[in-house]
């Protein structure tokens, strides 16, 4: 029988380069200015599409009342 040799891989290789922790220099932080923009933003989008979400059924609630009151 015959025995497989062993693999080392030597991470200090330079064809191993991609799989090493490179360190940031620049640490990850939020731009709150960005993100409260991009908050009040949702905010009134979501505002929005409830607004014309509660007038389409109140219009399809008058419609039926409508319907109802003429029967």
């Amino acid at each position: 029988m015959k025995i497989r040799e062993q693999v080392v891989f030597d991470i200090e290789q330079d064809k191993y380069k991609y799989l090493q922790r490179e360190e940031l220099k620049i640490p990850k932080r939020v731009d709150m200015t960005e993100l409260n923009k991009r908050l009040n933003h949702s905010k009134k989008i979501n505002i929005y599409n409830n607004t014309k979400i509660i007038i389409f059924f109140l219009f399809c609630l008058g419609l039926v009342a409508m319907i109802s009151l003429k029967f």
